[in-house]
């Protein structure tokens, strides 16, 4: 299993910047940004008429309002200027509302309490402070939906890939050991104390009050033995045979003595797969409940109006409130949510998965430091004989001495020869010589261009005529030593035939020196080549060991998935159920592409990209547009997730 972690996991030490990211992205918080520039709009022009109005007044000389009045509404308005303020209306950014703190909030629903409004204005003033706290709230419940939502699949990622490879799932099973065990231990000790309760009678415990010590003492041990001994055998048939349907069948039926060993031998060898396709089968369920009830809540969003989120709120929170304004149950409510973790289905902890290896460091690290630095020379030595100097051999031999015999063949006459250039021309007027010399001392009749013409064309009949009839009395030649001589001819005769050939390979290799050159030299420029491609192709983006293209390809793939479901269901009319949480798992996987593809898009299609994304939750267009836009999205993206 690999170090880093499966699946694309949002950072949960610092989720502000994808909680950013979502807020900036998705139907949702586009709506209610809308919503937020509608209500600063009328609120500076709101302010501004009161403001005038004000003024008019003041020309006019009118009464004041009574003193308790007055007070009134100087304490609403001075928590109407400090949520003007908190909010930032003059320079609105949806990033900063959506970091505001719930506790912040919280104060300004406390010091609202036992403020009455007492005039339309000040009515008018208390409704703009509860519709910026609904759209605060709305805003950062339906991020926290869409962010946990996404933790939760990048959960489920993790357990999916645990779960579909037996080597992970041993890894699993050896990271989880110790707790288990301590688990297990203690689930043990319980048994053991119930099967105690129930078969340590009192008549027993005055038993033994009339035994001696020892006797005492041995009965106990006997009786927790066998306690713990029916313990552990429940355990055991809780393991190996309810939850193996072949054993329990086996114990049921009349099957051999070898056929039950063996199926229970097989039941033991796989119980930790069983133990952890258990563990795995669980926490996959309860995940996929939970992004089954998120999304169900994202879609109530999706589908409300926007300027009156509460009762979507007390909906999504569970809160029975029938009240029109927001109450510290709401903030409190979503305060909670925020801080949900869903820590029973996330990763183990990081000392839970490196325990081993951290104790192997622990144990001997220490020692093995001592040795490496004892024989620290010999390491060094080691790592040069067989690092540093095969590959400086590698450059020196293969690299840069075939390059620079190539140069030296371009820039220079210098030719491989395998003979000097006078050696074949000597052997050759020598044999000339011989033959002629022996035919004018033996009275053949011949001349020097004849004999040069003959052994040009490798023709010594001259000779070899005399030399058949010679050898027919070897003995009577020999002596005289025309034998001998014929004898030598044709040994020179063989060293100028060798010469002629050693000439025409030579001839070979000059013809192809520049050619041996190039293939001299080409395979370490081959193997060069192939290391340089290695490490400059463009290879799949990872991030936590999963490949983001593939991971986008996915999502583009689920949103067509789900359009397609959608444009089903509304020819049909059926299954409503399923239906109301297609538009909230729609809004899940934009989101979800958004956030892997923000590294493989690039910036300068960056707007548009998420622009065409926003446009398949855009709720004036129809299901066919929407799988049009998708197409779209193909034909114009498709090339950067390939």
């Amino acid at each position: 299993m690999s170090i880093i972690s499966f699946g694309l996991i949002p950072d949960g030490r610092r989720p502000k910047k994808i909680i950013n990211l979502i807020s900036n992205n998705n139907r949702i918080a586009l709506a209610i940004k809308a919503e937020f520039e509608r209500l600063n709009s009328f609120t500076k022009s709101y302010l501004a008429t009161q403001y005038e109005q004000q003024q008019q007044q003041q020309q006019q000389q009118q009464k004041p309002d009574t003193p308790e009045k007055h007070s009134q509404n100087e304490k609403l308005q001075e928590i109407f200027k400090d949520l003007y303020v908190l909010i930032d209306c003059e320079n609105f950014k949806l990033d900063k509302v959506a970091n505001i703190n719930s506790e912040k909030l919280q104060t300004f629903i406390n010091r609202l309490q036992g403020v009455e409004s007492q005039s339309r204005v000040d009515e008018t003033i208390h409704d703009l402070i509860q519709q910026y706290i609904n759209l605060i709230l709305g805003l950062h419940l339906s991020n926290s939906l869409i962010y946990k939502t996404l933790v939760l699949k990048s959960q489920q990622v993790y357990w999916e890939t645990i779960y579909s490879s037996t080597f992970n799932k041993l890894v699993y099973f050896v990271q989880t050991l110790p707790i288990e065990l301590y688990y297990f231990g203690i689930d043990m000790a319980e048994r053991t104390n119930e099967i105690l309760a129930q078969n340590f009678h009192q008549s027993q415990i005055a038993d033994l009050e009339h035994r001696q010590w020892t006797q005492q003492y041995w009965l106990k041990l006997q009786i927790y033995s066998t306690a713990l001994g029916k313990s552990l055998l429940q355990a055991v048939d809780l393991l190996f045979v309810q939850a193996n349907p072949v054993v329990t069948l086996l114990q049921k039926s009349d099957a051999s003595t070898w056929s039950s060993i063996k199926w229970y031998v097989s039941s033991i060898v796989k119980s930790p797969i069983t133990i952890i396709n258990k563990e795995i089968k669980l926490k996959l369920k309860t995940i996929k409940k939970e992004i089954q009830l998120n999304t169900q809540n994202i879609d109530l969003f999706v589908k409300s109006d926007v300027s009156n989120l509460l009762p979507v709120l007390n909906r999504v929170l569970n809160i029975e409130d029938t009240t029109t304004t927001v109450n510290n149950t709401v903030i409190n409510g979503v305060a909670a949510f925020g801080n949900k973790d869903y820590a029973s289905t996330s990763s183990p902890s990081f000392l839970t998965r490196y325990w081993l290896p951290i104790s192997l460091i622990v144990f001997y690290a220490p020692s093995q430091s001592r040795n490496i630095y004892l024989n620290r020379y010999e390491i060094l030595h080691w790592i040069q004989f067989n690092g540093i100097e095969p590959i400086k051999g590698f450059f020196v031999n293969w690299v840069i001495k075939p390059i620079n015999e190539m140069l030296n063949i371009l820039r220079s006459n210098d030719e491989i020869t395998l003979t000097s250039k006078d050696s074949l021309k000597s052997d050759v007027e020598s044999l000339e010589r011989m033959v002629y010399e022996f035919a004018e001392d033996n009275r053949i009749t011949t001349s020097p261009d004849l004999v040069k013409q003959d052994i040009k064309n490798g023709d010594l009949k001259l000779v070899m005529s005399r030399y058949e009839n010679e050898i027919r009395q070897p003995i009577k030649y020999i002596i005289s030593g025309s034998l001998l001589r014929l004898i030598l001819i044709q040994v020179q005769k063989g060293k100028v035939d060798g010469a002629v050939a050693l000439s025409g390979i030579d001839k070979l290799l000059k013809s192809q020196q520049l050619v041996f050159g190039i293939v001299s030299m080409s395979p370490s420029l081959i193997i060069l080549y192939q290391v340089y491609k290695y490490f400059t192709s463009a290879k799949p983006l990872l991030v936590n060991g999963k490949q983001l293209s593939i991971i986008c390809l996915k999502c583009l793939n689920n949103i067509e998935s789900l359009l397609i479901s959608l444009s089903r269901k509304n020819v049909r009319n059926g299954d409503d159920n399923n239906a109301n949480t297609n538009e909230g798992e729609l809004l899940i996987e934009i989101i979800d592409l958004i956030l892997c593809s923000e590294r493989l898009i690039p910036k300068e299609l960056h707007q548009d990209w998420i622009h065409d994304l926003n446009e398949l939750n855009n709720s004036e267009y129809d299901i066919e547009t929407k799988l049009k836009v998708v197409q779209r999205i193909w034909n114009m993206y498709g090339n950067y997730f390939k």
